[in-house]
């Protein structure tokens, strides 16, 4: 390979570096900015950028070839390095409206997002496409070095978001970039008016120093709303969350949900904002028992006021659990957090201030519960899980998965499993008897995990206690006994709160005393059946607990816009409605958008010149690979996201698995000399492993789901790989066999190819939340089989030369 071939590998693999680094940052910023579900759009909107740029490529034909190609790169890699951190810094000044009116300005926010997120995707596309075609290197090294630059920021993106801010990480993107428009420079072999060599030192120096500034550009707007930076004590960042410490203020202790309690009571709180859409509070303790008598006055204390001993908490935040535990006498505490900016505030930053981590009975453990309960062989008498979400995800609902896989039946399996004889599970969450609210669902959930162990009457283990917004559960494997229920009575009439569920008596509420008295998985299908609203128990398969609006419901918009009684004052059932009327409008705009920068050209460029039914036939195959490979691909991001407990794990391993091995099946697919068996038979085992993998998945993830992190992380490359390798081989295969036909006709079908999958990763989230992540699998399935009637036909149209 002689030094201008090595100069354009080097260029192309920083360039594919800097755009999957972008792509996963911009997943990150989207959680911040607006809805947790918008991180899925990210990936749309880079297939759509990279499609489009290499539309225009393809289109512009002579104009784009030779010596101008070689002077084109370079430039554009040099727009692209100012791009990228430009735009992200837009991005996080932009504010994103809740579109709760849907007027044009919230609308037009949203738009001017989707066109801010792709901009850098299209000249990337224009880049990775021109170095690939138009330059004239090997194909085979240049391939290599486009799935290499890719791969590594997959893997890099972790471990760069724990010690960079997300604007130093773009800013950092940016000067990769830049690097690359140097090497680009280098390969044209002339000199450049653009300083890109000068632009990559400032951005990567500027992105070193911006970090360690300590004040980091943050996002202006997180969820819309503005925070005061003067109120601001603290913020962290790492690849889960941004959180805000704001400056501690004595006033009256944070409630949950309050019962009865005296009015003098004051605590000097630090109040923490997670990604701008969750609320937590640290409260300054000295270390004594009787400082703390304040949190008994809370509802999610009630497990306290039953038992003592050994208590597990899930989700630490600012401590608040742990206070409880400490309060009702427990011996030993075990808090299990998966994020570790609470653990670092804890035990490090509000060490002084806290004293939990102090404390010679509290051990705090940074892993994912579900993983953590399983490995561990402790049992305990409490395990506690209070509010567990954030209001993006109780908002956004069948979009976020991190804390959706608490609530599923496969997980409380797993936590009543971890209990004592006559222990207590406790979870508390959001309720109103004038609103829709999750009670429902999370007491359909708990009779379908008692079912699911055998348990004939489920009610006998069951009690439900509210007070004002909040209601606790109290879940135990075993029989709660007379002494409980008369407990729970008393703190209930000295403290104000409603006995809403218990053993042995009528519940008020219809729906629930419905739900609580089902004996069997028929009786309580029928007591949560409802038109508009889902209060179905969550399993793995479909983990969607805070998503509650049915398919077709969406008529109640205008009945709780004009003050239906289904709306009250809001409710969580309004984010379900915002986060699915977002989740539509980005389906309009992606298809304006697919239209105006990838239709519109192919149209007034012309139809290649080729007869009817073969263009119909190669429109049909790479519309089949689109949507089936995103059909198999959102699902893989969902599935595996309640594996591994955070989407953005899973978005670094699986695309750096199927980038990796997706590119050795395309390297491979070159060497084929007969199309036409290849052509079939891969499409089929794709459909076949996909059937395969919607079969097998649940059962091998519950046999290894305590594993370590890096142990389930090797399992998902494992399981992810063979499929990825097949799904490499269909596009160049069909290229292969297009260009026989029409060598025309090639930039249509990059153009139909990341059309459909722009559209279908959308449709598959909407999928998968009101059928089920598996439904995709199946989609994806028949996407190939008629995947393999397509290649059979197009093949006979080609003759000999397929083979």
């Amino acid at each position: 390979m002689d030094s201008r071939d090595r100069w354009l590998s080097a260029g192309l693999f920083l360039t594919t570096l800097a755009t999957l680094l972008i792509e996963l940052l911009d997943s990150r910023l989207l959680s911040v900015l607006t809805w947790y579900h918008l991180s899925f759009i990210a990936i749309s909107l880079a297939m759509l950028g990279g499609a489009s740029g290499a539309v225009l490529v393809f289109l512009a034909g002579r104009r784009l070839a030779g010596e101008a190609a070689h002077r084109a790169i370079g430039r554009i890699s040099f727009g692209l390095a100012i791009a990228i951190p430009l735009t992200h810094l837009l991005l996080m000044r932009l504010r994103i409206p809740p579109l709760e009116g849907r007027e044009p300005f919230e609308i037009g926010s949203l738009a001017l997002a989707v066109l801010l997120l792709t901009l850098p995707f299209l000249l990337s596309g224009a880049v990775v496409t021109l170095a690939l075609t138009r330059c004239g290197g090997r194909i085979g090294i240049l391939y290599g070095s486009d799935l290499l630059g890719a791969a590594a920021g997959c893997a890099l993106i972790v471990p760069l978001l724990d010690k960079l801010d997300m604007f130093s990480a773009a800013v950092l993107a940016g000067g990769l970039a830049a690097l690359a428009a140097r090497c680009y420079t280098r390969f044209a072999g002339h000199a450049s008016r653009l300083p890109s060599g000068t632009l990559a030192v400032l951005l990567l120096a500027a992105a070193l120093l911006h970090s360690a500034s300590g004040a980091p550009i943050g996002v202006l707007y997180p969820r819309g709303q503005r925070i005061e930076s003067s109120k601001i004590e603290r913020a962290y960042s790492n690849a889960y969350s941004h959180v805000t410490v704001f400056r501690p203020r004595v006033a009256p202790p944070f409630y949950w949900g309050p019962g009865r309690n005296p009015r003098n009571l004051r605590a000097n709180s630090a109040y923490m904002f997670i990604d701008g859409g969750a609320g937590t509070a640290l409260t300054q303790w000295n270390g004594q028992r009787s400082s703390i008598e304040w949190v008994k006055y809370d509802v999610t204390t009630l497990p306290h006021y039953l038992r003592s001993g050994k208590t597990a908490v899930i989700g630490v935040g600012g401590g608040r659990d742990i206070l409880s535990a400490l309060w009702g006498g427990s011996r030993s505490v075990t808090a299990i957090e998966i994020n570790e900016i609470f653990v670092e505030i804890l035990t490090d930053a509000y060490r002084d201030f806290a004293s939990i981590a102090d404390q010679p009975t509290v051990r705090i453990v940074n892993d994912e519960a579900r993983a953590y309960l399983t490995r561990t062989d402790e049992r305990f008498d409490v395990l506690q899980m209070s509010l567990v979400d954030t209001w993006a995800a109780t908002g956004a609902g069948a979009f976020t998965l991190s804390e959706n896989a608490l609530y599923t039946v496969e997980a409380w399996k797993i936590f009543l499993s971890r209990l004592e004889p006559g222990g207590i599970f406790s979870t508390s969450r959001w309720f109103s008897p004038d609103n829709v609210s999750e009670t429902s669902r999370l007491l359909s959930l708990c009779v379908r995990t008692l079912l699911e162990l055998g348990v004939e009457d489920p009610s006998k283990h069951i009690a439900l206690v509210a007070a004002e917004k909040v209601a606790t559960l109290l879940l135990s494997p075993d029989p709660l006994p007379s002494s409980d229920i008369k407990r729970i009575h008393e703190t209930a009439a000295q403290l104000g709160f409603r006995v809403l569920v218990a053993p042995g008596e009528t519940a008020s509420d219809p729906r629930l005393a419905a739900i609580v008295s089902s004996t069997s998985p028929e009786a309580l299908a029928a007591a949560t059946a409802d038109p508009h609203f889902d209060y179905s128990p969550p399993t793995d398969a479909r983990p969607y607990f805070f998503n509650l609006l049915k398919l077709g419901s969406f008529h109640i918009l205008t009945q709780m816009e004009s003050g239906d009684v289904l709306s009250g004052t809001g409710g969580v059932i309004w984010g379900n409605v915002r986060a699915t009327f977002t989740l539509m409008l980005l389906l309009m705009i992606a298809l304006c958008l697919t239209l105006a920068i990838i239709g519109l050209p192919l149209l007034i460029s012309g139809l290649p010149r080729m007869d009817a039914a073969s263009f119909g036939l190669s429109v049909g195959y790479f519309a089949a690979i689109g949507y089936g490979f995103m059909s198999i691909q959102i699902p893989l991001l969902q599935r595996f996201s309640v594996f591994l407990g955070h989407p953005i794990y899973t978005y670094s391993v699986i695309l750096f698995t199927m980038i990796l091995f997706a590119g050795f099946g395309s390297l491979l697919s070159d060497r084929l000399e007969r199309l036409t068996r290849w052509s079939i038979g891969v499409p089929l085992a794709i459909a076949a492993l996909t059937l395969i993998l919607s079969v097998s998945l649940q059962p091998l993830l519950d046999a290894v789901i305590g594993l370590p992190l890096a142990g389930r992380v090797l399992i998902v490359m494992v399981t992810t790989a063979p499929l990825s390798l097949l799904l490499g081989f269909c596009f160049p295969i069909g290229m292969r066999l297009v260009g026989e036909l029409s060598p025309e006709a090639t930039a249509w079908m990059w153009g139909v190819n990341g059309a459909s999958g722009v559209l279908a990763s959308i449709v598959a989230v909407a999928i998968s939340m009101w059928t089920g992540i598996h439904s995709n699998f199946a989609i994806a399935a028949v996407c190939y089989l008629a995947l393999a009637l397509l290649s059979a036909r197009l093949c006979r149209r080609v003759g000999p030369a397929a083979g």
